[in-house]
């Protein structure tokens, strides 16, 4: 399921350097989208959109919530890019 793919990015951006590396370098949309099938995490945008307020919500501390909104930001940036 796509939506739970971005459950998977979040859970894995922390940790994998390299994916976060080939996201930064990826020129476009289209390269990112590549990156993440690749990686077996493609999503739409209204999908992450979806599973913005989802993983939000899961959020047991404050910091959870912080970082959760790091990961939201960083991917907003990147997708505006």
């Amino acid at each position: 399921m796509t939506l739970d793919n971005v459950r998977k990015l979040y859970e894995r951006i922390g940790t994998d350097k390299g994916l976060r590396d080939r996201l930064y370098k990826a020129e476009g949309q289209a390269a990112r989208d590549a990156v993440l099938r690749e990686e077996g995490l493609f999503f739409t945008d209204a999908e992450f959109d979806e599973m913005d307020g989802v993983l939000h919500v899961k959020c047991q501390t404050h910091e959870e919530a912080e970082q959760f909104f790091e990961f939201r930001n960083w991917w907003n940036f990147l997708r505006r890019t």
